[in-house]
């Protein structure tokens, strides 16, 4: 994510400027100049203002002042005390517009970025100030009010703009106004307020400044109002930033703008659907322009709401749709496809199904467009290991998909080869897993490819099963090492309780009779729950015991890991559960039934106490559990999610 990277970087980096080159004069024509400057000064102060021979202040005022003289004025900024600041403006005017700091910041500039408690301080600074004087920049070109949009501090960017409107259009050394700070800084509040005071017309919104804005919003996951701004300039979705992206490009960069990349679970995902978005309130911009208003609902870049009420994936996707059809509209294939296919692949890769789904809609031809490797989408997802992208070929394509599965790459590799190669993945826990969903991907890919293609060698003389045996050699013997070490022990422990619950099958609580050796608590009801849950305890554990003797006395060969190994581990592991729980029911009962005569509320520490070996069982062991059913006895990944057909 390098590009997204890139467009992240602060707009208060700092750029050294170019010196002056430097003078060439011997030490005493430095110090004869120096005392010659001095006194024209000296000279020139007094003929203008005489009372500079005994007024000391009005001295100070004008004379070497720097840095450390204004570190009061800067304190006062930072904590919004304008009583203090007003004392040194009284005493000198021109400490409104001097340099507090290194970056040559005013005092105005640090207080816009200190949030609301300095908003007092802004707006009585702004009201003494004239308005061509808060436009001042700092070192690297910025005004205060790209601090305030860079900071979110919209209250002090309203009161900067309605005395000096001309601020909104003012550009730092890197050519960025306030509203591509406040987006590179993600405030979307202060965005929208921005857009709200800012006419369609503005160079912002066009050419390389448009283009920057827009890849901005996309980076920032704006993209309901990067919708809007491509609506109103569609001409930026050809045009390239100074980085060389287009829109479409960085938005095939931000996998986590698609439901099919999302990492977040289905119950964020309904919660994200009916709360996502920020409602900006309507106004109109002063002056009362409404047909050129950025919050215009005909002309404006967005309708009084900025941000609409829906999922950040369903916006994102209303982008893509829109960037596509504006890029097929260039009468030139070529163009086109230099325009879409670059964006596609990158998805492709980065397995968002949807951007696939949708370029081969609009575009079918791009199908088969190869890569420099000779790689079409679907090798590439194979390739890459994305079954969403996969499943697109296998579930939503007509019967023209087989023609895609001869198509070899530009070594010679058809798609069972690309199944056959070792791809590292973190969808998966452990070698064991992975071992198991390699296979699972090589014995899907084999039903879509051509008999012959089972048994075709690449340039290197290679079968796809070949390939696979030499690539996966290594992961082979890490999958029997895990599965081995996690079955030793886990087999510790299932020998204990099986010793404890044979053992205690013949030490009942409370004993025996002594002539015929029956129980003596053989009628009490927490008897009865005693024997049940040893006995299940003493069952339980032997079968998981059984189960991890299986996996270790196992040959591992490579099919093993597909059912056999997955499916002994997991029933070993739910049996080692229920043992361990019927194990501590036994051993509660069994206090029970010895000191209920005694205290007979003893069942409720008890039970609360044995939940707390049961608990830690469930949180260290459950999540390896799940994964390893649903692997081996789920849907699998490469079910049919979709009818639509969409070539």
């Amino acid at each position: 994510m390098t590009d997204a990277t890139a467009d992240s970087s602060s707009i208060f980096t700092r750029k050294p400027r170019k010196g002056y080159p430097a003078q060439k004069s011997t030490e005493n024509e430095k110090i004869s100049e120096e005392m010659t400057d001095a006194t024209d000064d000296w000279d020139e102060i007094s003929r203008i203002d005489p009372s500079v021979f005994t007024s000391e202040p009005h001295e100070k005022r004008t004379k070497g002042r720097g840095e450390i003289y204004y570190l009061p004025l800067y304190k006062a900024a930072l904590q919004g005390k304008w009583e203090d600041a007003e004392k040194i403006i009284k005493d000198d005017k021109n400490a409104m517009v001097a340099e507090v700091s290194s970056a040559k910041e005013t005092a105005l500039h640090i207080a816009a970025s200190t949030g609301r408690r300095s908003i007092k301080f802004v707006e009585r600074l702004v009201d003494s100030m004239d308005k061509d004087l808060l436009g001042q920049p700092d070192k690297d070109g910025d005004t205060p009010l790209h601090y305030a949009a860079l900071v979110g501090n919209t209250e002090a960017a309203t009161i900067l703009v309605e005395k000096n409107p001309a601020l909104l259009h003012k550009t730092n050394n890197n050519g960025l106004t306030p509203l591509h700070a406040a987006v590179m800084s993600g405030q979307e509040k202060i965005v929208c307020d921005i857009l709200k005071m800012t006419s369609v017309e503005d160079p912002c919104f066009t050419g390389q400044a448009g283009v920057k804005l827009l890849n901005l919003l996309i980076t920032a996951d704006f993209y309901e109002i990067a919708f809007q701004l491509l609506k109103r300039n569609p001409s930026l979705a050809l045009k390239t930033d100074k980085e060389g992206l287009t829109a479409l490009r960085k938005l095939a960069l931000k996998p986590g703008a698609f439901k099919s990349r999302s990492q977040k679970g289905n119950c964020w995902s309904l919660f994200n659907h009916f709360f996502s978005g920020i409602a900006c309130r309507s106004s109109y911009p002063q002056g009362g322009d409404v047909e050129n208003a950025i919050g215009s609902s005909e002309k404006g870049l967005t309708s009084p709401t900025i941000v609409k009420k829906m999922s950040k994936h369903t916006q994102a996707l209303k982008l893509l749709r829109l960037l596509i059809d504006e890029t097929l509209k260039v009468d030139n294939a070529s163009k086109v496809r230099r325009l879409l296919l670059p964006p596609v692949r990158l998805a492709a890769r980065w397995g968002i199904h949807e951007f696939v789904a949708e370029v081969i809609k609009a575009y079918p031809q791009s199908l088969w467009l190869l890569d420099e490797n000779g790689m079409s989408y679907f090798h590439l997802a194979v390739k890459y290991r994305h079954e969403n992208i996969f499943g697109l070929l296998c579930h939503q394509m007509s019967s023209r998909k087989h023609f895609i599965t001869t198509s070899l790459d530009g070594f010679g590799n058809n798609l069972l080869h690309l199944a056959g190669e070792l791809q590292p993945s973190d969808k998966v826990s452990g070698a064991a897993l992975q071992m198991q969903r390699e296979l699972q991907w090589f014995q899907e890919v084999e039903k879509v490819v051509q008999p012959s293609y089972k048994e075709m060698k690449n340039r290197k003389g290679k079968t796809p099963r070949m390939v696979f045996t030499e690539e996966h050699k290594d992961l082979l013997k890490q999958g029997e090492k895990w599965m081995k070490g996690t079955a030793s022990s886990c087999t510790v422990v299932a020998a204990l309780v099986v010793t404890v619950a044979f053992a205690a099958a013949f030490t009942v609580p409370g004993g025996n009779t002594s002539d015929q050796g029956i129980p003596i608590y053989l009628n009490e009801a927490a008897f009865l729950i005693f024997a049940i849950s040893n006995a299940f305890a003493l069952f339980s554990s032997s079968t998981s015991l059984l189960m991890f003797l299986g996996i270790l006395t196992s040959r591992y060969s490579e099919y093993d890991f597909l059912k056999a190994l997955p499916m002994r581990m997991s029933i070993g592991l739910i049996s080692l559960f229920f043992s361990i729980v019927s194990m501590l029911v036994a051993f509660g009962s069994s206090l029970q039934i010895v000191l209920s005569h005694r205290v007979n509320w003893i069942w409720v520490p008890i039970s609360l106490l044995a939940c707390v070996p049961v608990t830690l069982f469930a949180i260290l062991q459950f999540p390896l559990l799940v994964e390893i059913v649903s692997s081996t006895f789920g849907p699998g990944i490469f079910r049919k999610r979709n009818d639509e057909i969409i070539m």
